[in-house]
């Protein structure tokens, strides 16, 4: 994996973690939106879920961490 490829995956990671901390609900009508109509099946979010997205999120942000400082050790 070149160089470049490693600065996009971190940079790719981070926006999702920060989409993920922003917009949990829009990424759980999405889901359910892609549900419904890629596999036919009706999806329902659980209560707590947004918080569980943003848990998500947090751990995409600490993984684009990690992958940073991969980078950073491995230039």
């Amino acid at each position: 994996m070149s160089l470049t490829d490693r600065r996009l995956a971190v940079a790719l990671t981070a926006v999702a973690g920060i989409f993920h901390l922003l917009a949990p609900d829009l990424l759980l009508r999405t889901a359910r939106w892609g549900y419904r109509r890629v596999l036919a099946v009706e999806f329902h979010p659980k209560r707590g879920a947004s918080r569980r997205v943003r848990a998500v999120g947090v751990g995409f942000l600490l993984l684009a961490a990690a992958l940073r400082r991969y980078t950073a050790d491995s230039t």
